[in-house]
This record gives C-alpha cells, sequence and structure tokens, in this order.
C-alpha cells in the first residue's frame, strides 16, 4: 500500500523514463548486488552454523552458497527468493507492470488510476475497494495457488492489488481526507471483524464447519479447502479495514514533520535490507542460552535495534559507495 502511494508522489516530479532509472538504482540495485550476493548468502550460512552443517568461517565457505537451490534444500537463494527481500522483486515486477496505468496522459496530463481514483473519494465506495483484494486471494486459493503466500502471507496477486490501490488512494486530496475523517470508525470495524475471524477460527464461540480450524483442546480439525476459500475472500476484507483504519490513525496522529521523520525516511531501505541478517546473527548466539522466551525475545529485539542503526548510522548513512547500493541518494559534499 505504501509502495504504491509512493509512486504517485515519485511521478509527481518524473517522467516514465525517470521513474524506471528512479526504480532500477533504488530496487535493483540493492536486490542483485548486496541482496544476491551478500544478503542471502549471509543468512543462508547463518542458518547452516545453526543446524550444524558448517563449522567454517563465512569467507571459506561463500562459494558453498552457489550450491543448489535453497528451496530445494540448497543453499543458493536467487534474488527475492527464500529471504526477505522477495518484497523488492515484487516491488521491481509491479512497478513495470502497473507503469501504463500510472503515466500521465491525455488533456488534463493524469493517469488511468487517477481517473478512476474519483469514485472512492466517498468512504462506502472506498471500503468496496476490498471487492477486487478479497477476490485475488480467494481466486489464488481456489486455483491452487495458495501456498504462494509463504512470500509475505498473500499470494503474489493479492499483493499487486494493494500496491494499486495504495496509488488509488493517495492520488486524490479527497481521498486522504475521507481515510483521516473517519478513521475510528474503520479502526472499530477492523476490531470487530479481527474478533470475528479469530472467534470463528479458533471456534471460541463461532463454531463453522471447514472454517473452524481448532477444537478445545487445540489440536486441528480436518482441512476444507472450499471453506478456505472462502477465509481467504473475508480475510481480504478485514484486511482492507485495517489498512484504512491505520493510515486513517497515521495520518490524525503521525503526519506531522519532525527531525525523527527526517532523519529515519531514508533509513527506511538500507534498515529492511539489513534487519534480518542482523536478528540471525543475534539469535544465533542467543537461541543455544535456553532464556527465558520473553528475556530472548526481548534480548534479540534490543540487540537487533542496536546492530541495524549502528551498522546504518556508522557505514551506510555516511560512505557513498554504501549509500548507492543500499538504493540512497548520494551526499553532497
Amino acid at each position: 500500500m505504501i509502495s504504491g502511494a509512493s509512486v504517485f508522489y515519485s511521478l509527481r516530479s518524473r517522467s516514465a523514463g525517470g521513474f524506471l532509472k528512479e526504480r532500477v538504482l533504488r530496487i535493483l540495485v540493492p536486490l542483485l548486488l548486496v541482496g544476491t550476493l551478500v544478503i542471502n548468502p549471509l543468512q543462508v550460512y547463518f542458518e547452516r552454523l545453526f543446524q550444524g552443517k558448517t563449522t567454517e568461517n563465512f569467507l571459506a565457505w561463500y562459494p558453498n552458497f552457489f550450491h543448489g537451490l535453497y528451496m530445494a534444500g540448497g543453499n543458493f537463494a536467487p534474488p527475492g527468493v527464500g529471504t526477505h527481500l522477495w518484497y523488492l522483486l515484487y516491488l521491481f515486477v509491479f512497478s513495470l507492470i502497473a507503469l501504463p496505468l500510472f503515466i500521465n496522459f491525455g488533456p488534463g496530463k493524469t493517469s488511468l488510476l487517477t481517473r478512476a481514483g474519483r469514485v472512492f473519494r466517498r468512504p462506502w465506495a472506498m471500503l468496496l475497494l476490498f471487492v477486487p483484494i478479497s477476490a485475488a486471494s480467494a481466486f489464488m486459493e481456489a486455483i491452487g495457488l495458495g501456498f504462494l503466500r509463504l512470500a509475505g502471507g498473500w499470494a503474489p496477486l493479492s499483493f499487486l492489488v494493494f500496491f494499486l490501490c495504495g496509488y488509488l488512494l493517495y492520488c486524490q486530496e479527497a481521498t486522504r481526507e475521507a481515510i483521516r475523517r473517519y478513521a475510528w470508525a474503520f479502526l472499530g470495524v477492523a476490531l470487530v471483524l479481527s474478533w470475528l475471524h479469530l472467534d470463528a477460527h479458533f471456534g471460541i464461540n463461532l463454531k463453522f464447519a471447514g472454517v473452524t480450524r481448532h477444537r478445545a483442546d487445540g489440536s486441528l480439525l480436518p482441512f476444507d479447502h472450499q471453506a478456505w476459500i472462502l477465509v481467504q475472500a473475508f480475510r481480504g476484507l478485514l484486511a482492507w479495514c485495517w489498512v484504512l483504519a491505520l493510515l486513517g490513525v497515521g495520518e490524525r496522529l503521525l503526519n506531522r514533520d519532525s527531525r525523527v521523520l527526517d532523519y529515519a525516511n531514508p533509513a527506511v531501505l538500507p534498515f529492511y535490507i539489513i534487519h534480518f541478517s542482523v536478528i540471525y546473527l543475534v539469535g544465533l548466539y542467543l537461541i543455544p542460552w535456553d532464556l527465558p522466551p520473553l528475556v530472548e525475545f526481548g534480548l534479540i529485539t534490543a540487540l537487533s535495534f542496536a546492530g541495524v542503526m549502528a551498522l546504518y548510522e556508522l557505514l551506510i548513512r555516511r560512505v557513498n559507495v554504501l549509500r548507492f547500493l543500499m538504493g540512497m541518494k548520494p551526499l553532497k559534499r
């Protein structure tokens, strides 16, 4: 959603060619050079260390990264496959696919999505955008591709719809105002739907054949594919209400300039790229201590955050080569 909204703001000051260049530098360069050659090998290496499958240091093990596909039990994870960097791959591909919908043209110099966005300025119309999200999710489940939700919890087609909806919502100032105005209503609906979803899933009060997945003792009930298609459709509505609620509350409470946001905004992509590797490293040494779960979670969270921030502040933020590799603009000397 946020990536789709950012496309609208990006194209306000760029041509289609400039947008493609920005996508290559900001997404493809980090994905191919840093992700495939550094981040993916590190994460697979830490995993193999944890599993006891190697005792070599990273540089000695590195050639093994290219042996066999990760998803098939080997080590090599291609760009965006097997690690959290799938998001960058999806985002780049979606940007190419949807570019014709983003380009401004015609007498009014507006895009197809901007023209379509005028329909969704009213809250009831905005809420109806859950329909394509639910349809995409249910469709992927119905044709047997629900397993693709392994990447981020949604199938690729659903992510594409969310991406387009982000542009739709933010290309109209009136839509943003409606999101802000009805934020608490959206939040209330999201909370009610979440309770219904969890209640039905665990059979607390509501029990539906094929929808309720757990008995009272926690054991799983038989899987019903047809019912699960309906669950995915309901999940689309639930997710969309949460998106509108979070965006609306953000518009109300967080939409202001601050030094923290000025500092954090350029750090978003580097933080995302390196955070999993740091978490893996910290977890590799902490998990064997067998600490109480909450203590372990707190330590991994605090130490990982500190490690990511140290790498960003002391290295990435200050060195232009690293800024380029992380999709950031160079420092002006």
